[in-house]
């Protein structure tokens, strides 16, 4: 009799399941196969040497590179995902992007639609600036590429690397969920990442008098100094090795994988901390 029973309520309950299994199939394909359309805008403002210029994007990529020119030219790439083609294409039109003059400073302002159910937009940005630019960049989802520039940056993205090469001003980065990397610097530098590694070198041609300061939560640390290094160096990690070729003259006692001293005459600073990740100093 039980048996009978147990038959009868599985017999009721499994027209149920396919029902399920093609709704979930159907909600998975609605986001799977969307149709992309993809615009492209160019934009061209004047710019002089020293101003500030200021990008976000949620979505997408921002790339800079500094040249001996005064003005900005960008090239945005929006790119639209919709249920349809001519949806797509819509959404891709429907964002804006300008650019707004504010005092010394230039703003590249996306404009996208407030309401995007099962639609999506991603904007990079490619932009060409005078090599004596100030920046503020920022992202949420998407990459920031950095070259030539002699200004200062402050840079903040949520997932995504940074990358900069031959910068000669202040460089302030930050990054949750990403690497940073920095080639041939010259000047002070804070950096900041939760989840990955951070890999700096500094150029031959660089103060040996600087303030620089490298934190990881979880990557490793890598640090090419410049010539004649002048710093009091503080290296830590938690969990990890140090590797370090610089001539430190220690102070104190050398406490699990922390290092402190002089380098040289210790003008500057050096701090380079990780809770989890090897580092390399040199």
């Amino acid at each position: 009799m039980k048996k009978t029973y147990f038959t009868k309520r599985l017999l009721v309950h499994l027209p149920c399941i396919p029902i399920l299994l093609l709704c979930c199939c159907n909600c998975i394909g609605s986001f799977a196969n969307k149709a992309k359309s993809e615009r492209m805008v160019e934009l061209k403002a004047p710019l002089a040497a020293g101003s500030l210029f200021e990008a976000k994007t949620h979505n997408g990529s921002i790339t800079i590179n500094g040249a001996g020119i005064d003005n900005c030219i960008i090239t945005a790439t929006i790119v639209a995902y919709a249920p349809n083609e001519k949806s797509a294409k819509e959404l891709a039109e429907e964002v804006k992007i300008e650019l707004q003059p504010s005092g010394n400073k230039l703003i590249a302002k996306i404009d996208k639609p407030d309401f995007m159910r099962n639609r999506s937009v991603s904007v990079n940005l490619d932009v060409t600036i005078p090599n004596q630019t100030d920046l503020e960049l920022a992202t949420h989802n998407g990459p920031i590429k950095v070259a030539n520039i002699r200004g200062n940056i402050n840079n903040e993205t949520h997932n995504g690397a940074v990358t900069v090469s031959q910068v000669a001003g202040i460089i302030k980065l930050k990054t949750h969920n990403g690497s940073i990397t920095c080639k041939e610097i010259s000047s002070n530098a804070q950096i900041r990442t939760h989840n990955g590694r951070v890999k700096v070198s500094c150029s031959e041609t660089a103060s040996p008098v600087c303030d620089i300061s490298m934190v990881s939560h979880n990557g490793s640390i890598y640090f090419v100094s410049p010539p004649n290094l002048s710093a009091d160096a503080d290296i830590s990690t938690h969990n990890g090795t140090i590797k370090n070729s610089l001539p430190i003259l220690l102070k104190g006692e050398i406490k699990g994988n922390k290092i402190k001293g002089t380098i040289g005459k210790g003008e500057g600073k050096l701090y380079v901390e990780t809770h989890n990740g090897s580092i390399e100093v040199k």
